[in-house]
């Protein structure tokens, strides 16, 4: 009899400790399936493409100039967070709860700072929308957690 099997003997005299070691292995291959299947690398894969071509583009005289090129470098954490968010929202069954709305508004910041910068927009008129959104989510949270 393998180490293991004595174990698992061990454990099921105990009271059922395998039951919850076999749960957590289930989950956890659950999880690996779920990042092999939806799994969101490939966004980011598509954004250092994007970038990329947007670069030759330039240099080839098909786009203007930017002058804060480097804030396209703020879509890869805008992107990561939306992609967070996305994995939140999957793994709570298409539910909106508190764990997607953090992700999302954080993505949504990166993408707001990336597009004033990109663009060299005059960010006064920015900060104020991002404190009526902080005010909205505050007045929408109990809403968010009692629909789930």
């Amino acid at each position: 009899m393998s180490d293991q099997n004595k174990l698992e003997q061990k454990n099921d005299a105990q009271g059922g400790y395998t039951s919850r070691r076999q749960e957590r292995i289930e989950r956890r291959t659950e999880r690996r399936a779920d990042r092999r299947a939806g799994g969101l690398g490939w966004m980011g894969g598509l954004i250092l493409i994007a970038i990329g071509l947007l670069y030759l583009l330039h240099d080839y005289g098909v786009l203007p100039t930017f002058t804060n090129w480097w804030a396209l470098f703020l879509l890869l954490p805008a992107v990561g967070t939306l992609s967070a968010a996305l994995g939140a929202y999957r793994t709570n069954g298409g539910h909106w709860t508190p764990a997607v709305t953090g992700p999302f508004l954080g993505g949504l910041l990166f993408l707001g700072v990336t597009a004033v910068f990109l663009f060299d927009l005059n960010y006064g008129w920015l900060w104020p929308l991002f404190l009526i959104a902080a005010g909205l989510l505050l007045l929408a949270a109990p809403m968010l957690s009692r629909s789930r």
